[in-house]
């Protein structure tokens, strides 16, 4: 019997989002060798999740196409194993070397230059895990871009991204974000009228998704370095 990679996603009610996501899947599928590869949304597209679950078999790894330990949808992840023993849930995709580099990319797409000030832009942050791994991500682009980067977030608990960009105009120079989203979504559009002088591209733009991306996909669904078990899953989304 084959292993099953579930794609777990949060889901979008952008269609150009979940046009980038389904060709980001599609890639995973073509490069998955021995894996059955199968995608659940927690929210806002179908399959759902759960119902995933419900209808394989086996051996299954739903692998969370999160940037961090978002405990809304961990949480619904980590309930949509407790349905069958034969299902785990690796860690998240993000924050991660690959994903620094993919911004890194975006960055230089965007013309960003490197006297720059660069934020690092996150969706809200309300878990002090997920804020953890904001602040991860942000100092791995850092090391990749070779210069500071701050950190603004769309709410939650670390700084106003409105705010982290009037302090980086302190500096006297052009502050570029850095989006730290997957896809186009309403996180991308609010991040675009942020007042910014440059907003880069999510991390799966239109066209055919980075290798790299697909590539760490993978390696998540191969690894159980990092496997969050249900309990442990379910105790990190109630009080992380």
């Amino acid at each position: 019997m084959s292993r099953v990679l579930i794609v777990g996603s949060a889901g979008t009610h952008s269609a150009e989002g979940r046009a980038n996501v389904s060709r980001l899947i599609n890639a995973v599928r073509r490069e998955a060798h021995g894996l059955d590869v199968a995608d659940g949304y927690v929210d806002q597209q179908s399959p759902a999740l759960a119902e995933v679950v419900r209808t394989t078999a086996g051996p299954r790894a739903i692998v969370p196409l999160l940037l961090t330990r978002d405990p809304l949808p961990l949480r619904a992840m980590v309930a949509a194993a407790r349905l069958d023993p034969s299902v785990s849930v690796t860690a998240p995709i993000g924050p991660d070397w690959v994903l620094a580099e993919i911004g890194v990319q975006r960055l230089m797409e965007a013309g960003a230059r490197p006297e720059d000030t660069i934020v690092l832009a996150a969706d809200a942050v309300t878990d002090e895990a997920a804020l953890e791994d904001v602040s991860k991500a942000a100092r791995l682009l850092s090391a990749v871009w070779g210069g500071r980067v701050h950190v603004g977030t769309l709410g939650g608990l670390d700084a106003d991204l409105g705010d982290a960009i009037d302090v980086a105009r302190a500096y006297g120079k052009r502050v570029v974000v850095s989006s730290y989203v997957l896809t186009s979504g309403s996180a991308h559009d609010q991040m675009q009228l942020s007042g910014a002088d440059v907003v880069t591209s999510p991390l799966v733009p239109p066209g055919a998704p980075d290798q790299r991306l697909v590539g760490l996909v993978l390696a998540r669904a191969r690894s159980r370095s990092g496997w969050i078990t249900a309990d442990d899953g379910e105790h990190r989304a109630a009080h992380g």
